[in-house]
């Protein structure tokens, strides 16, 4: 059950940031991290980028828990935290990997 609603809420909160993408840098709504608020461009590609991992990740999230319905609760809420956990890794990681292809540009704002 925690996979169902969780997967569903990440797949829910992936569908807003992508429809309706926060259009400047705030506090509130968006992928806010120190690197994805250091630049627009940074920005503006840390909630794309997120927002199409939480998606794909609700949906995985989402499928195994219909496979393993009920029955392995805690196996369930680990993969939920992973799921976070790994889209926050993977959206940090193409950022740093854009501020060190821009050379000197962007990289000394990470």
């Amino acid at each position: 059950m925690a996979c169902l609603v969780g997967g569903g809420l990440m797949i829910i909160a992936g569908l807003l940031i992508k429809l309706f993408p926060p259009k400047s840098i705030n506090s509130v709504y968006g992928f806010r991290t120190r690197r994805s608020m250091s630049d627009q461009r940074l920005w503006n590609e840390a909630n794309r980028y997120s927002a199409a991992l939480m998606i794909l990740s609700g949906l995985i999230v989402l499928g195994a828990g219909v496979l393993l319905r009920s029955s392995f609760i805690i196996l369930q809420l680990i993969m939920l935290i992973a799921a976070c956990i790994i889209t926050f890794m993977l959206t940090e990681k193409r950022l740093k990997h854009m501020t060190k292809s821009q050379g000197g540009e962007l990289s000394g704002r990470s």
